[in-house]
């Protein structure tokens, strides 16, 4: 692939669909502490991405060369689509999902306070959280969340949840939805997590029930177990050979994953990681055609309007140019005319200068109105050529 151009926008994207856990979390590392300025990170369960303008200097842009195997980098257009058809929640594992939009802000968000974002990214992530909004507001029924997918996966295991137990290990926002997500499927929820206040106010808010972190037997007595842990979850022997003597259906949204490996070997296929439930086709089944089919008209749509502004900032910027250099080639040639002409009058010099004015405009009408009606940037190109802009 050739280096793209500068001011070219780039993607670099590691997803789980292609980029298994491990590899995803070390690419992670590597933008974290290669991009900084204007670029834009993305993490989440299933996906790292970084959105960059081509730099000046190509050291930086040799990140794209340590994108793990199955990662992808978009140029341009491809990009630019990408950015907003992950916004609108069309390239989630859950399709249309609410999470997205919110991390993607969060996002933005500390990239403007890491130094800030060029403009160019800027308008691409206003008009990508616009449309990822207006998407939002068409979602048809109750909007899902990989908390569903993981209670469906438990489900097709054990059979149907109604009235069963599930325990949820973690109180952060993953862990509420999965919490909420449980009862609303009608179990009857537990919950533990390392933090006993935590714990207690996910229970108040939701009417679940509190468990140990380390359930020991107990743990058997559950159809399922929803991890959502930021780090490892310390398990005993006993709840170890719980899980692994019994039917409990483990699913770990934990990313690296939470689970002990001891843990994870002996539930087999009971084991279930986010990284997994990325490959299941879920969403675009339960969503009605008409829905998916305005998610895609959408992200095209948004992807048009921005390449139309870029294109026509581009066009105004050569504008601009042109008439900066008109106008100081032309005043170049009066000082010189001034210093031939020092006893001038005054109202001669305002008449010429009035007069030369009105020639470079009368001269540039044409290439300013070329540019403005410039669709492919071939008149932009070749008035930059011509006047060395």
């Amino acid at each position: 692939m050739s280096q793209p151009e500068p001011g070219t926008i780039v993607a670099l994207v590691a997803h789980a669909r292609q980029v298994n856990a491990v590899e995803r979390s070390r690419f992670a590392t590597r933008v974290r502490n290669g991009l900084t300025g204007n670029a834009m990170r993305l993490e989440t369960c299933h996906r790292v991405e970084a959105y960059v303008l081509s730099p000046d200097d190509p050291a930086r842009l040799a990140l794209a060369g340590l994108l793990p195997p199955g990662g992808r980098i978009l140029t341009h257009d491809a990009a630019v689509r990408h950015a907003i058809t992950v916004a609108v929640g069309r390239d989630s594992v859950v399709v249309g999902e609410d999470q997205i939009l919110h991390q993607l802000r969060e996002s933005v968000d500390a990239a403007r306070s890491a130094g800030g974002l060029d403009t160019t990214l800027e308008r691409l992530f206003a008009l990508a959280l616009q449309a990822g909004r207006r998407a939002r507001s068409w979602h048809p029924g109750p909007h899902r969340s990989l908390a569903d997918l993981a209670l469906s996966s438990i489900e097709r295991q054990t059979g149907v949840l109604l009235g069963r137990d599930i325990l949820v290990v973690g109180a952060g926002q993953m862990g509420r939805l999965a919490a909420k997500a449980a009862i609303a499927a009608g179990t009857s929820v537990s919950v533990a997590n390392r933090s006993a206040e935590h714990a207690q106010s996910l229970a108040a808010t939701t009417g679940a029930r509190i468990e140990p972190l380390d359930p020991g037997r107990r743990t058997g007595a559950f159809a399922g177990v929803i991890v959502t842990l930021g780090g490892p979850w310390r398990i005993g022997p006993e709840t170890i050979k719980a899980l692994a003597t019994g039917t409990t259906v483990v699913v770990d949204l934990s990313v690296p994953a939470a689970v002990p490996p001891a843990a994870a070997a002996a539930l087999g296929s009971r084991f279930i990681t986010a990284d997994a439930l990325a490959l299941v086709e879920y969403g675009s089944g339960t969503l009605h055609a008409d829905f998916l089919v305005r998610l895609d008209a959408l992200a095209d749509c948004t992807t048009q309007a921005f390449l139309d502004w870029l294109n026509g900032r581009d066009g105004r910027t050569t504008a601009e140019a042109l008439i900066t250099w008109a106008d100081r080639e032309r005043e170049a040639e009066l000082a010189l005319l001034w210093r031939h002409l020092p006893d001038l009058a005054p109202d001669a010099r305002d008449a010429i200068d009035r007069s030369t004015r009105h020639l470079a405009q009368r001269l540039l009408r044409e290439p300013l109105e070329r540019l403005g009606r410039d669709p492919d940037r071939r008149d932009e190109q070749a008035v930059r050529d011509i006047f060395s802009l």
